[in-house]
C-alpha cells in the first residue's frame, strides 16, 4: 500500500474499556487484501479474539467499521457494520451487522477507518470521540435506563450539530441476547450487539466532526460515474424504486436516506395520526406486528407502527420479535406461558397492550421475560417448545420461510452455508425475482422484467442463465459463488445492498444494469485498478475468512453445510408478501422457457447433494469434507491462516 493513499484514513482507534484508554494503530498494512468494513474487521478478529471468549466475555472485541467509499461522492457507499462474536447467533459466533445512517461517514471525517473497542468499563460511559481523535469517557448514569430516542437526542443536544451517536436501549443493558445498536438517523445494527455494549456498561458512542471533503483520487471518474448511476436507477420506470411504506392513519414527514443516497428505498420520517414519529421503510422490521394487528382490527396501521417504534426506543431486533410471536401463541395456549402473570391474553393479540406487555417483559427480564430474552430458538427449548419452531426458524436462528429454497432454488447453497441470516445474499436472487414476478402477475401491465431480461440478468450475475431455471439444480452452485462473493465485496466497501448491485433495471434495453460499478467507483475512489474481477475476487477473500473463523469456532464443513429436514419432506404451500401477493400460485421460471408452479414443492435430496458439489468445486473447497484447500487459500493470498486450520485439522491438504 502506497503511503500517500486516498479512501482509506489509515487508522484504527482501539478503545480499552477497563483502563479508559485509547490507542491509534494503522490499518494499512491490511487494507489492500481485505478492503474494509466487514473484511478489514474480519482480519483484525481472527487476530485478536479468543476462540474461548463468549459474546459476554471482558475481552471480546467489538469493530466499528466503515470502507474506503465512507464519506466521498460515491453514491450509497458510506453504510458500516459493527462485528464481534454475536450472543444472538445460535450457537455464540463471529457475525456482523451492516447499518446506515450517517454514523460511518462521521468516522471517516474524524479520520478513522474504525473503533475497535474490548474490555469493560466499572460504570456506565458514553465514549466521545472528539476532533483530533482526542477520547473522553464520560459518567452515563443519568442515560443508563433511557431509551434509543432518548438518549441520542440528548447526546447531540449536548455535543451539538456535528456530533453522531450509536447507542443502546433498555434491551442492551440487560443483555437481552437480540439487543440492536441504533445510531443517529435511525440506522440499526442487529445481531446482538446491543447485548456486547452492554455487557461492557458502553452506553454510547459520540463521534464529534463536522462533514468534510474526502480526497478522491480521479474526481472527474466519480463526476462521470455518478451520471452513468443515475441513468440507470433515475425514474419510476427503472424499477429501482421501491413501495413506500403503507399504514393506515400514517404519512410520511420527509425523505431521508442515509449520507449519499438518493433514496431509492423511500427510507424517511413518518408520523401516525396519534403524533407517533420514528424512521421507517417498506422492510418486514416495519411490518413485523401486521398481521396480528390486521386479525385483531381489519387494518394495520398505528398498532403496526408502535410495535417496531417500541421494538427501536428498547433496543430490540424486531425481527428476532417476529420469531418469538410466530410461536408463542401456541406455547399460551399449551400451558407454558400464563397470561395472568405476563399479560399475553391470546385475545388480546395484535393491540397495543399485548406487544407492549410482551416488550416490557423481556426488558424486565423477570420470570419467563428472562428467558425470551434469550431470543426464539434458546428460549423455545428451554420451555420444551421447540418443535413449535419448525419450518418457522432455522436451527441457526434465522427465517426459515422467506425466500426459502423450496420457492427459489438458487438460495439452497446459501441457507445451507451461512450460520448468520444472510438476507444479503438472499436479496441476490429473491429482490429481481420479485420484479420478474410483478411482471407475469400483472400480465405486463406493470413491470419490465420479463423471463427473457430475467435471463440476461442471470448471465451477466448469476455466471449462467440455467441459474434462473428454479425448477432445476444447473448452474445454482455457482450462482450461490457468485452472489456470495459480490456480497461480501460490497460488504467491504461498505455498499447498500438496496442499491447495488444496479443488476436489473428498466433503463436499459436487456433490462440488466452493469457489473462494474462498484469495481468502478473504488477505483476512482482510491486510485487502485480493479475491475469487475479483481472486486470479486476481493469478496471471495473475504468468504473464506469468514469461513476459517466459523470453521476455527465450531462449524465442522459438509456436515454442517445443510438444510433443515423441512425442506425436504414438508411441500411449500404458499409464502408471506411480497411473493404471495402477486405470485399466490408460486410460479417461478423453469426449464426450457417453461413457467412452472413450485406449489407442493420441495427441495429434492439428489438436487441439493449436486447443488453442493458444483459450489464446493466452484469454491476450489474439498468436495467430500467441505474444508478449504492449501492452495485454493494461497492463491487468495490468505497464507498466513493456514497454520492454525492445519492444527485444528480443518484444512484439506
Amino acid at each position: 500500500m502506497k503511503t500517500e493513499h486516498y479512501g482509506w484514513a489509515g487508522t484504527l482507534l482501539r478503545i480499552n474499556l477497563t483502563n479508559g484508554t485509547s490507542t491509534v494503530s494503522s490499518t494499512l498494512d491490511f487494507a489492500s487484501r481485505f478492503i474494509g468494513g466487514c473484511g478489514l474487521a474480519s482480519r483484525f478478529y481472527w487476530d485478536e479474539m479468543s476462540d474461548s471468549s463468549g459474546a459476554f466475555s471482558s475481552d471480546n472485541w467489538l469493530y466499528f467499521m466503515n470502507g474506503p467509499m465512507s464519506g466521498t461522492r460515491a453514491p450509497s457507499s458510506s453504510r458500516w457494520v459493527v462485528l464481534g462474536k454475536s450472543p444472538m447467533a445460535s450457537p455464540e459466533q463471529y457475525a456482523f451487522g451492516n447499518l446506515g445512517g450517517s454514523f460511518g461517514a462521521a468516522m471517516k471525517w474524524a479520520g478513522l477507518d474504525g473503533l475497535a473497542v474490548t474490555g469493560v468499563s466499572k460504570d456506565p460511559v458514553v465514549l466521545v470521540v472528539n476532533p483530533g481523535l482526542k477520547c473522553s469517557f464520560e459518567k452515563a448514569g443519568e442515560l443508563w435506563g433511557k431509551d434509543t430516542t432518548q438518549t441520542i437526542e440528548l447526546l447531540e443536544k449536548r455535543f451539538g450539530p456535528d456530533a453522531h451517536v450509536a447507542t443502546i436501549g433498555r434491551a442492551g443493558e440487560v443483555q437481552v441476547r437480540f439487543a440492536n445498536i441504533v445510531a443517529s438517523g435511525g440506522a440499526v445494527a442487529t445481531k446482538g450487539f446491543g447485548a456486547v455494549m452492554g455487557s461492557k456498561k458502553l452506553k454510547a458512542i459520540v463521534v464529534r466532526s463536522p462533514q468534510r471533503k474526502i480526497a478522491e483520487a480521479h474526481p472527474e471518474e466519480i463526476t462521470r460515474l455518478r451520471r452513468d448511476i443515475t441513468k440507470l436507477w433515475k425514474g419510476e420506470g427503472s424499477s429501482r424504486f421501491w413501495s413506500e411504506l403503507m399504514l393506515e392513519d400514517t404519512a410520511k414527514s420527509r425523505n431521508q436516506p442515509c449520507f449519499g443516497c438518493p433514496g431509492i428505498c423511500r427510507r424517511g420520517t413518518y408520523k401516525t395520526n396519534d403524533g407517533q414519529t420514528g424512521h421507517r421503510k417498506m422492510c418486514m422490521a416495519s411490518l413485523f406486528y401486521y398481521a396480528y394487528e390486521t386479525e385483531k382490527y381489519g387494518k394495520m396501521g398505528e398498532v403496526t407502527f408502535y410495535a417496531t417504534e417500541l421494538a427501536n426506543r428498547y433496543g430490540m431486533c424486531a425481527i428476532e420479535l417476529r420469531f418469538l410471536l410466530l410461536w408463542l401463541p401456541e406455547a399460551i395456549k399449551r400451558g407454558i406461558i400464563d397470561p395472568s402473570k405476563t399479560g399475553l391474553y391470546p385475545e388480546k393479540m395484535g393491540t397495543r397492550e399485548w406487544i407492549e406487555n410482551l416488550i416490557n417483559l423481556i426488558a424486565s427480564r423477570k420470570g419467563v421475560g428472562d428467558i425470551l430474552a434469550e431470543g426464539s430458538r434458546r428460549s423455545a427449548s428451554q420451555l420444551g417448545v421447540e418443535d413449535l419452531l419448525d419450518g418457522l426458524v432455522t436451527k441457526a436462528g434465522f427465517d426459515a420461510d422467506f425466500y426459502n429454497p423450496r420457492m427459489f432454488l438458487a438460495n439452497a447453497p446459501i441457507y445451507a452455508t451461512e450460520p448468520v441470516y444472510p438476507i444479503t445474499q438472499l436479496h441476490r436472487v429473491s429482490f429481481p425475482m420479485v420484479k420478474w414476478m410483478v411482471w407475469l402477475g400483472t400480465e405486463g401491465m406493470m413491470g419490465f422484467l420479463t423471463t427473457e431480461k430475467l435471463k440476461n440478468l442471470a448471465r451477466v450475475f448469476w455466471g449462467d442463465e440455467r441459474a434462473a431455471e428454479m425448477d432445476s439444480p444447473e448452474k445454482k452452485g455457482e450462482a450461490a459463488v457468485l452472489n456470495q462473493n459480490r456480497c461480501y465485496a460490497m460488504e467491504n466497501l461498505v455498499c447498500c445492498d438496496w442499491f447495488y448491485p444496479i443488476d436489473f433495471t428498466g433503463n436499459t434495453d436487456t433490462g440488466v444494469g452493469d457489473p462494474s460499478l462498484e469495481a468502478s467507483l473504488f477505483t476512482a475512489v482510491t486510485g487502485v485498478d480493479t475491475d469487475t474481477a479483481e472486486f470479486l475476487k476481493d469478496g471471495e477473500r473475504s468468504v473464506n475468512l469468514c469461513r476459517a473463523i466459523y470453521l476455527r469456532e465450531g462449524r465442522k464443513g459438509r456436515t454442517d453445510d445443510v438444510l433443515d429436514e423441512f425442506n425436504f419432506t414438508v411441500p411449500l404451500e404458499k409464502q408471506d408478501p411480497p411473493v404471495g401477493l402477486f405470485n399466490p400460485e408460486l410460479l417461478v421460471p423453469g426449464k426450457t422457457g417453461e413457467i412452472v408452479s413450485r406449489k407442493g414443492a420441495v427441495v429434492e435430496r439428489d438436487d441439493f447433494k449436486k447443488m453442493m458439489d458444483d459450489y464446493y468445486t466452484v469454491r476450489g473447497w474439498d468436495v467430500i469434507s467441505g474444508l478449504q484447500k492449501r492452495e485454493t487459500l494461497e492463491l487468495l493470498q490468505l497464507s498466513e491462516i493456514i497454520p492454525a486450520l492445519r492444527e485444528k485439522g480443518l484444512l484439506s491438504e
